[in-house]
């Protein structure tokens, strides 16, 4: 089956004025798969083998080889088709040597993908995405420095409310790609020989998130150049992207493209980074996590889908929204 994602800002801008007596999802069943499409690291040779080693597919969750996987939903060459030539990617990546060899593991991250399951429009309760883990390990030598993850996610109706629209041209062009998602990651791996001072992320050595060595640290960027501006909390980070119901040749779905959908994703579950903290890329708006040293780290995924943006995101809607969608679909 081949499947198409398209940029189409005239639609989009057309179902922002959304009939009255639309057909609209009530329920999906969804297919979350992300993984790390590049990555960078130091390479000193002060220790052997130590520098960043990336295993797991992303369509699969196993280590199987990335040759073409019939499950994959990521547009990872570049073309804007999920066809059967695009690659999962890998889903792990490991570097260093721990200076506890005879106890620490490496440090790591790990993104869980495929996560499927089903959910609710116009849900309170979020829905389960691809979490991101990141083993943070005292270590020396080789450390990862950069990577840019991709994000992908599809959408199946299982049950709608239709109001005399075609429920038989709904299902036959499921499913349906929400905005693939582009994401890169600055990893800021901190120095911990003091236990004075301040650490990178703006606070005291040896307290909060610097309670065993400063924090490293995740800056995100490209997020950005999403239609709606990120909303940041202490501990949690959320970005709302639209779509709507096109066909296979990229029109709105009769009735059913009337409506526009939003997708909010949340990560939460780490301390986000201080409103005065200055990224290294120098970006006015910077973006991130602190994450704590000797320790498992984990920044939760999870996501909802509504008909109308949440009121946070609905205070700053603006007209960036026009031009900003990546819809997909099977092919004709």
């Amino acid at each position: 089956m081949n499947m198409k994602l398209k940029v189409c800002a005239t639609m989009l801008a057309a179902t922002l004025a959304s009939a009255a007596n639309a057909g609209v999802v009530t329920e999906w069943n969804y297919n979350n798969q992300a993984g790390f499409k590049t990555w960078d690291g130091t390479t000193s040779t002060t220790y052997a083998n130590d520098e960043v080693v990336a295993t797991g597919n992303s369509a699969t969750g196993d280590n199987s080889a990335l040759t073409t996987n019939t499950g994959n939903i990521l547009d990872t060459n570049g073309n804007f088709i999920v066809d059967g030539t695009d690659e999962a990617l890998h889903t792990s990546l490991t570097w260093g040597t721990p200076a506890n060899v005879s106890s620490d593991p490496q440090s790591s991250m790990d993104i869980s993908s495929p996560i499927t399951g089903s959910m609710m429009t116009n849900s309170s309760s979020w829905a389960a995405g691809t979490d991101i883990t990141h083993e943070n390990w005292v270590i020396v030598g080789d450390s990862l420095t950069t990577a840019l993850v991709l994000d992908g996610l599809t959408l199946t109706p299982t049950a709608w409310d239709a109001f005399g629209d075609d429920v038989t041209v709904l299902t036959d062009n499921a499913p349906y790609f929400a905005p693939q998602l582009q994401f890169g990651i600055n990893f800021i791996e901190t120095p911990n020989g003091s236990s004075t001072g301040t650490c990178p992320d703006g606070t005291a050595h040896g307290q909060g998130d610097n309670i065993n060595g400063c924090g490293d640290i995740f800056e995100i960027t490209g997020l950005e150049a999403l239609p709606f501006t990120p909303v940041v909390g202490l501990d949690f980070l959320e970005f709302t992207v639209p779509f709507a119901l096109v066909d296979s040749l990229y029109q709105p779905i009769p009735g059913w493209g009337d409506t526009l959908y939003y997708v909010t994703t949340r990560l939460s579950g780490l301390t986000t980074l201080s409103s005065d903290y200055q990224c290294s890329n120098q970006q006015t708006n910077c973006y991130g996590f602190v994450t704590i040293e000797e320790q498992q780290n984990v920044l939760a995924a999870q996501f909802k889908v509504r008909t109308v943006p949440e009121p946070s995101t609905l205070a700053i809607f603006g007209l960036g929204i026009i031009g900003f969608s990546l819809y997909g679909r099977k092919k004709a």
